[in-house]
């Protein structure tokens, strides 16, 4: 099948998948159906587009972040939660949560700049940990237990954090951990958006020095490409789009390793660019597929967490079956 062909069928799956979504939810309202009917036009438009939207922003957010460290590493099993960064990322938020009610300064929650930033720092923390150690690993199993070592020390803090706060944020950041895309305001959407925009033109800039690595750092430098300036800016776009999709829909496991795998596996796709495209579009279809299974339970919707695990957990598993020299590798 063709590029074009592909990408404009993804266009109309996900147009679909959008409009599905604004007419689905525990209220019988549709865009059909809503007429003069203020509470109706209230409902979907302040409840179910803005969690519509948020779906869209993290099927963009987490896929790409997960290519660009894949590229980056190397590593088919490279992917933001694997690694530990999601954690580190969620680290920042438990920080804030935690620490803003211990020292009873729960305003500090309403301000979604903030929730970003901490997550921001915890997620580049995290990547620069990785980088140090991949560095002086030359090895696959290696760099997922350096991963798994991150998301066990994130964890460790977070229990510290929660041993001393209220019993209400408890409750809150463990629903929090579950992946929501419920709750969002229009302020907090604008504030997503704008960080998956700077995020998406950051990453934008590293294709073409992509293109080049593929192929060798000797052949990089003589098409000019400046490795380290790329590599650093393959960080700074990981970071920011894992940390604003952690800071507003939660830590969502396995979307960032799986959508770029199942887009080299179907589409057969090398050129990076291409694939880039490819990325996007099935990681927004993904997420608000996602999200319509998580709405059709008649007991309530389906944390987003526990679907991407379902579908995400048998892939990873899949990549090591076809990567049998990964089990290989020197600890």
């Amino acid at each position: 099948m063709k590029h074009t062909t592909v990408i404009i069928l993804l266009l109309m799956l996900i147009l679909g998948m959008f409009f599905l979504n604004l007419n689905i939810g525990n209220a019988d309202v549709s865009l059909f159906s809503m007429g003069n009917d203020e509470i109706a036009r209230k409902l979907i438009f302040d409840f179910r587009l803005p969690k519509t939207i948020a779906a869209i922003l993290a099927g963009i957010a987490l896929p790409v972040s997960g290519l660009l460290l894949q590229e980056l590493f190397r590593n088919p099993l490279a992917d933001p939660s694997v690694l530990g960064i999601t954690s580190a990322s969620g680290l920042g938020v438990a920080i804030v949560i935690f620490l803003s009610a211990i020292l009873g300064l729960n305003s500090l929650l309403n301000n979604p700049w903030l929730l970003c930033l901490a997550s921001f720092i915890g997620a580049m923390l995290g990547l620069i940990i990785i980088v140090f150690f991949s560095s002086r690993i030359n090895s696959t199993a290696g760099l997922i237990i350096i991963g798994m070592m991150i998301a066990g020390l994130a964890s460790a803090i977070i229990g510290v954090l929660q041993f001393f706060a209220p019993s209400e944020k408890i409750k809150s950041f463990l629903i929090w951990t579950f992946g929501s895309m419920s709750g969002l305001s229009w302020s907090q959407i604008g504030v997503f958006s704008f960080m998956v925009l700077m995020g998406i033109l950051i990453s934008i800039l590293t294709l073409k020095g992509i293109s080049g690595l593929r192929l060798g750092e000797n052949y990089a430098h003589t098409m000019g490409v400046n490795i380290r300036k790329i590599r650093w800016l393959i960080l700074i776009a990981s970071a920011i789009l894992t940390a604003s999709a952690t800071a507003f829909v939660g830590p969502v496991a396995f979307i960032g390793l799986a959508i770029p795998h199942i887009c080299r596996i179907l589409f057969k796709q090398t050129d990076v660019s291409k694939l880039y495209v490819l990325v996007v579009l099935l990681g927004v279809f993904s997420m608000l597929l996602f999200l319509w299974i998580s709405q059709i339970f008649p007991n309530g919707n389906l944390p987003i967490n526990i679907i991407t695990s379902l579908i995400g957990a048998p892939i990873v598993m899949s990549i090591i079956l076809n990567r049998k020299n990964l089990i290989h590798d020197e600890l």
